[in-house]
């Protein structure tokens, strides 16, 4: 069941902000979102409750919760945050990173630059602020190559200090200062650079 997200209250900067929506079955949902320290997009609360003139039928029980698919909910509510706040800065910007990763060759990691690098890590940010659960199998589909060689770019990425590498776990990161300047990007989001 994906919400109709009609209401938001939040900076969508990273920090704890809400989206409030509807459910089809008349419910009223909030979830809340923030970007933890591994620039991971997460759900740090969720409210449902009925409508005041709405029939209770049998309530919010385990086999409503069960129905209800949580996950595709916060997957939707995640979309809904990264496009209210703006993180991809305007969509020329991004449809550029796109153009730029598209198809790409594979003459070693010296054979390109840090701006065509930074633009491959503009979309892996992304790929963890949607919440997609193999961000590098979907860069490798878009950039034509194997699984290893997207990993290798990404690994290479962070070589060059253009994202920042997760404290926890292996998915994550956010742009550093040297990518959004090579990105033309002039933000300067609360706690989201490194």
């Amino acid at each position: 069941m994906e919400p109709k997200w009609t209401f938001s209250k939040g900076e969508f900067d990273g920090s704890r902000s809400t989206l409030f929506g509807e459910l089809p079955d008349g419910y009223l949902i909030e979830v809340a979102l923030e970007e933890n320290q591994d620039g991971l997009l997460v759900c740090v609360g969720i409210k449902l409750t009925a409508r005041e003139n709405q029939e209770a039928h049998s309530g919010i029980n385990s086999t409503y919760l069960q129905q209800l698919g949580i996950g595709e909910i916060i997957r939707s509510a995640r979309e809904e945050y990264v496009e209210r706040g703006g993180f991809l800065e305007d969509l020329a910007s991004f449809r550029e990173s796109e153009r730029q990763t598209k198809n790409w060759p594979n003459p070693g990691a010296l054979g390109h630059s840090d701006e065509k690098y930074a633009h491959l890590a503009r979309l892996y940010q992304n790929s963890i602020l949607k919440g997609l659960k193999n961000p590098i199998d979907e860069l490798a589909k878009h950039m034509n190559c194997d699984r290893e060689t997207a990993a290798s770019r990404i690994a290479e990425v962070r070589n060059r200090d253009l994202l920042t590498r997760p404290l926890q776990g292996q998915l994550g990161g956010r742009l550093t200062k040297k990518a959004e300047r090579l990105l033309g990007k002039n933000t300067d989001r609360k706690g989201r650079n490194a």
